[in-house]
């Protein structure tokens, strides 16, 4: 665990050098997201963690651009580019599939169900493939207010 959170910590600080805090720590939590996705079969509390803080970063990290950054107003206005809009899109669509993801996961962890496994499952990659397209369109970003 140790290695993944120093991998990710080292990928995280390095974009978010060349980039901004903002896209540092969306990148931190969309590595330790990857992370959960590779052990996922091999260690589930290992997989429960990575995967509730990757969340709680990301859900704190939209908390904090609304208050800092008013992103609501930014989109509502339509101020955003097309890609820039994609991310907005992705991300938000990646985000109110985690409580879905978070409930299904804790009943697992309470007891084994196949048919909640499966949705647990299906949630959980439609919201990490919807979050791959927001981290990738993040990009698009750079250059707006740091």
């Amino acid at each position: 665990m140790l290695l993944l959170a120093v991998l990710a910590a080292a990928l995280a600080i390095g974009i978010g050098l060349v980039t901004s805090f903002y896209m540092g720590a969306a990148s931190f939590a969309y590595f330790l997201l990857l992370a959960g996705m590779k052990v996922r079969r091999v260690n589930r509390l290992l997989h429960r963690r990575l995967m509730f803080s990757a969340m709680g970063i990301d859900l704190a990290l939209v908390l904090l651009l609304e208050i800092q950054r008013n992103a609501v107003e930014t989109v509502v206005a339509l101020d955003l580019s097309p890609l820039q809009l994609g991310h907005v899109f992705t991300s938000t669509l990646a985000i109110a599939l985690y409580l879905p993801a978070l409930l299904l996961g804790r009943k697992l962890w309470a007891k084994e169900d196949a048919r909640v496994r499966l949705w647990h499952k299906r949630i959980g990659i439609t919201a990490f493939a919807l979050r791959t397209a927001g981290f990738l369109l993040m990009f698009s970003l750079l250059g707006r207010n740091g």
